[in-house]
């Protein structure tokens, strides 16, 4: 190859050609391996072209920092401790309305003379033993399913007596109709009836505490 005098130019033996373009046509190619499509069929049976993964698709971006969070939170186990204080004072004041409830009710159906009037004041001195049992369940549930939340509602001691007062209300038809067949059975001496009554009181009272428990999430909604 020959250059010109200002060493700009080669010839190539057949014209005078800049030396930078010579040089590009003299560097080497690089090739780059294509990999073809991988051919897949489906159940059809026609045939998909699947175009295959670069290694940019593949890419996992990894989390930074530790955004784990810890099995164990001590905070959260404490607070068992913290259910169990507040069940034990709400079933503290709720056994003293209690005790009051039928101390009165026992002076009352004594005073009154008459057998009518006395299983009067016994039976609404049961029902509210009944809403009673409610609110012990609901006050400290209710307290636990508060503290789920983020948001700021409220769940006092009124409202678990709120509460479990509208839990009896709904089931009042059952617990009426429990208390006449066990009436029934023990009055005609039909124990078949004495003991479903008494069956039928166990299991009421078993479903009695999840039911309280779903009152105590509606009313916190």
């Amino acid at each position: 190859m020959q250059l010109s005098e200002d060493g700009n130019y080669m010839w190539n033996g057949t014209e005078w050609l800049p030396v930078e373009a010579q040089e590009e046509q003299q560097q080497p190619v690089q090739e780059t391996s294509v990999q073809p499509p991988i051919q897949s069929n489906d159940p059809a049976g026609e045939v998909q072209q699947v175009a295959p993964q670069t290694a940019m698709q593949t890419l996992v971006v990894m989390p930074q920092g530790n955004d784990t969070k810890s099995l164990i939170n001590l905070a959260s186990a404490l607070s068992v401790f913290k259910y169990g204080i507040i069940a034990l004072g709400g079933w503290i004041v709720s056994m003293i309305v209690l005790t009051i409830l039928w101390g009165a009710a026992y002076v009352l159906a004594l005073d009154s003379g008459d057998a009518v009037v006395g299983l009067i004041i016994i039976t609404g001195a049961l029902i509210l033993t009944i809403i009673a049992y409610g609110q012990m369940i609901i006050y400290p549930v209710g307290k636990a399913l508060k503290d789920g939340r983020y948001d700021a509602i409220k769940f006092s001691y009124v409202d678990s007596w709120k509460t479990s007062i509208a839990g009896f209300v709904e089931s009042s038809i059952v617990i009426v109709l429990m208390a006449v067949v066990t009436g029934v059975g023990l009055k005609y001496d039909v124990d078949g009836l004495t003991y479903l009554g008494a069956f039928a009181y166990l299991f009421f009272l078993l479903g009695y505490i999840p039911y309280m428990v779903r009152k105590a999430a509606e009313i916190i909604e």
